[in-house]
């Protein structure tokens, strides 16, 4: 195989950030758009120049001449979906996150390999070129050891690109869905984040309330990771804040604090500031990284270019499928705690029953 063929099953909003991926890029090919609303899939395909469209997925499954599959759905559909693609011997590329229950994720897992084909859930955040410098400066002892990490979500009530009603509705539906918008769909990068700095979780505890009575924020959501660092995520909904961005209305910080120093990524979805994007703080003196990619469409691109670079020379994707279960049960965790009101260990509670499995 010299190059990988492409569906794409799902549209919406978001794939204006995943088709950058595929264009120009010579190891892959935007073979059909697929929607579950036709007008869309014609119109996408020849935005993107696919060579068909259609709005039944069965064909999709029954096209030789695709390799790939790209699952841009809502939550609820990722399960099915994934299996049918997987018993039809594509490789998928799965929008996070994975499933709306921990027994969900497991089934993928377990089908992907009786299949034999490559599963990946798009986690971008971890392919962002800040985070991944950080993670660099952090392997260099830069920082000496880490110590603590906060990560901050500030999501405005205006700034950003427009985005359909119905998209912010359906995932509203926590109970269709697996939980809310903030913690559990958004926060999902942020539990992935956490765990690519920090490590597997050992413990986590947290408090989340409501805005206007649908939206899971504000909250804190505190842990440990089995190393000893500690973190926390806070997340807050400010109706009346503008957030300067391209794309969703989001002020995201992360805060790596070291036995010897400090590192901050600034900005990631949006840029509420103008300050260096990532910036280091050690021996007293500040280093601000100024000429960096830090466009948030570079993680969404980088991030599937990996994926098709693992289907055509090996190796494992990130995030595979057992990686992407412990975010989800990072994830659980988290959201079940403020319900309880006590830590849960998300690697072993999450296992004893429950919604979330």
């Amino acid at each position: 195989m010299e190059k990988v063929r492409v569906a794409i099953v799902g549209a919406g909003r978001i794939t204006d950030l995943h088709y950058p991926a595929y264009k120009d890029f010579p190891r892959a090919e935007l073979v059909c758009v697929c929607d579950a609303d036709a007008a869309v899939a014609e119109r996408r395909a020849a935005q993107w120049g696919a060579t068909w469209w259609t709005s039944d997925f069965d064909a999709v499954l029954a096209d030789p001449g695709i390799d790939m599959i790209e699952i841009n759905t809502p939550h609820h559909l990722h399960h099915p979906m994934m299996l049918a693609a997987a018993r039809a011997g594509k490789h998928v590329q799965l929008q996070k996150p994975m499933g709306s229950s921990l027994a969900e994720c497991r089934e993928m897992i377990a089908v992907a390999e009786e299949c034999g084909i490559k599963f990946k859930v798009m986690e971008n955040f971890v392919f962002y070129p800040p985070y991944r410098k950080a993670k660099e400066l952090i392997d260099a002892g830069e920082i000496g050891e880490l110590r603590s990490m906060r990560i901050h979500l500030g999501s405005g009530g205006s700034g950003g690109w427009y985005v359909p009603l119905d998209t912010w509705l359906w995932r509203l539906a926590e109970t269709d869905h697996g939980g809310g918008p903030a913690i559990y769909d958004d926060g999902y990068h942020k539990f992935s984040i956490a765990i690519y700095f920090g490590g597997k979780v050992e413990s986590v505890f947290s408090w989340i309330d409501r805005s206007f009575a649908l939206v899971d924020s504000p909250a804190i959501i505190s842990w440990r990771h089995e190393n000893g660092v500690l973190g926390c995520i806070d997340a807050t909904f400010s109706p009346n804040l503008n957030v300067r961005s391209k794309y969703y209305s989001a002020d995201e910080r992360v805060e790596l604090t070291g036995t010897r120093g400090v590192i901050w990524v600034t900005r990631c979805t949006g840029q509420l500031s103008d300050e260096a994007s990532l910036i280091l703080c050690r021996n007293g003196k500040k280093i601000c990284f100024e000429d960096m990619r830090n466009d948030w469409v570079e993680s969404f691109r980088d991030s599937t270019r990996h994926f098709i670079d693992c289907i055509l020379d090996g190796g494992q994707p990130f995030l595979t499928g057992e990686q992407a279960l412990e975010v989800q049960q990072f994830c659980f965790a988290a959201i079940r705690s403020a319900a309880e009101g006590r830590s849960l260990a998300p690697a072993s509670d999450m296992d004893e029953g429950g919604r979330n499995d």
